[in-house]
């Protein structure tokens, strides 16, 4: 997996949609990519991480189809 690749694609998204996308991820793969944002994105991102309620289904259908480009486009 292309993790800087995969964090340069995350900048481009929304702050709450980048947490819930990491919080699908594996643990290992998600904090190989927090590694690679600026600080100040990582704090903001793991208090929304932290916060993350459940989804409607159809919210985590779109955010997984996203999560699946990025991860295709690399």
């Amino acid at each position: 997996m292309n993790y800087r690749a995969i964090a340069k694609k995350l900048l481009q998204e929304q702050p709450q949609t980048i947490a819930v996308l990491l919080a699908r991820l594996p643990a290992q793969d998600a904090s190989e990519i927090v590694k690679l944002l600026p600080d100040f994105v990582q704090a903001d991102l793991l208090q929304r991480i932290v916060h993350i309620e459940r989804l409607p289904e159809e919210v985590l259908a779109e955010i997984d189809a996203t999560l699946d480009a990025i991860l295709r486009s690399r």
